[in-house]
């Protein structure tokens, strides 16, 4: 037994929930039956001391039966939410329903032996991604939460950044935990600390692929320009669609803000070879935007004007100083984004006036 279910495992011995009686054995066989391979051995312990119960972040599925509270009623659930045939031998297997709605599940995907099984979780939309390592870290997190001296208070950023540190300090090697890290601290205002989270969580295995489009957004605004040709060299790799949509961005939009960082590099060949890479993914206008960037870039030309990713909120103003308040108020109320602040020409025309970074320093509450 890992020493993280032999905690969690004593703490429900100190702290009794609602729940009924350890799973037996052959309750345990009905489910290996079901799902034809055996359960992780942590969790038959787990089982053993509770067979379902309302723990203080949700649900363990029991054992027995098939209702909608237990493990092979948990696994119908998501074969629906995943449309996979329920006696799919990788189908994600559910032993817990989270409050925010997320199923965690072991990833039957991951190899043959149960007790090597990582967990991920299974979002009603049908998101599926890696949130602990083992068994055992999710065993460690959730007692590490549920002692917490915040634990029971009412959400707020700090309460959210410290949930993500905690994770970072159990399972290291988690994106998931530094990105919930990088989240927190961007909007504390620390977009330089931001900017290493969103960057680690893109270096973990297997990565938050979409904190890489963070990391080239927060890096250019910030003038690190080695960081955002790093991240952009893990955009701009070549891979399918799919990847595309996991990275939450565009060939043309990498193209856009590529055309920022390269009117600050002496030699802009490494961009133009990230422009090539780019345009092999790149279709539409997408592919115009990107053709059109690396012209320019290539001739020395000026270059276009990057696109808007969403209407302008602020409209400029010929004193800007009223422009800068503007903006920063709806930056303070999230209609103004970093994308917004890199892409938009609108924007941009401030940079003379002053560092649009500066806003990157706001404290926003959720």
């Amino acid at each position: 037994m890992h020493r993280g279910v032999q905690a969690l495992i004593q703490w429900l011995e100190n702290n009794p929930v609602d729940g009924g009686r350890g799973a037996s054995a052959p309750d345990v066989a009905s489910v290996t039956e079901t799902i034809a391979s055996p359960l992780p051995t942590d969790l038959r312990l787990l089982l053993a001391q509770l067979d379902g119960g309302e723990l203080p972040t949700g649900l363990l599925l029991s054992a027995t039966g098939e209702h909608e509270r237990s493990i092979r009623g948990g696994l119908q659930a998501v074969a629906r939410t995943l449309h996979q045939p329920v006696d799919d031998p990788e189908l994600p297997l559910p032993f817990f329903s989270a409050d925010d709605d997320a199923v965690l599940c072991f990833d039957r995907s991951a190899g043959p032996v149960a007790d090597t099984w990582p967990v991920v979780d299974v979002q009603p939309e049908g998101q599926v991604r890696l949130i602990h390592r083992t068994f055992d870290g999710w065993c460690r997190l959730r007692l590490a939460e549920w002692t917490a001296d915040d634990f029971g208070q009412d959400f707020s950023l700090d309460s959210y950044l410290a949930a993500g540190r905690r994770h970072v300090a159990i399972e290291p090697d988690v994106a998931v935990a530094h990105a919930t890290v990088a989240h927190a601290l961007r909007r504390a205002g620390e977009p330089e600390r931001a900017l290493e989270s969103y960057e680690r969580a893109a270096r973990c295995v297997p990565s938050e692929a979409w904190c890489d489009w963070e990391a080239l957004k927060l890096a250019t605004l910030l003038d690190d320009t080695p960081q955002a040709l790093t991240s952009a060299r893990r955009l701009s790799a070549r891979a399918p669609r799919e990847r595309w949509a996991l990275r939450e961005t565009t060939p043309g939009a990498v193209a856009d803000a590529l055309s920022v960082v390269a009117q600050r590099l002496q030699q802009p060949d490494i961009v133009l070879r990230l422009l090539d890479q780019l345009a092999e993914a790149a279709d539409g206008d997408d592919a115009d935007r990107v053709a059109t960037t690396r012209h320019a870039l290539h001739k020395g030309e000026p270059m276009r004007p990057t696109l808007p990713p969403n209407p302008t909120a602020v409209s400029p103003h010929p004193d800007p100083n009223v422009f800068w308040a503007n903006l920063e108020k709806a930056y303070r109320a999230g209609a103004v984004r970093d994308d917004d602040l890199l892409l938009d020409p609108m924007y941009r025309q401030l940079e003379s006036y002053r560092p649009l970074k500066e806003l990157l320093r706001i404290r926003r509450e959720f």
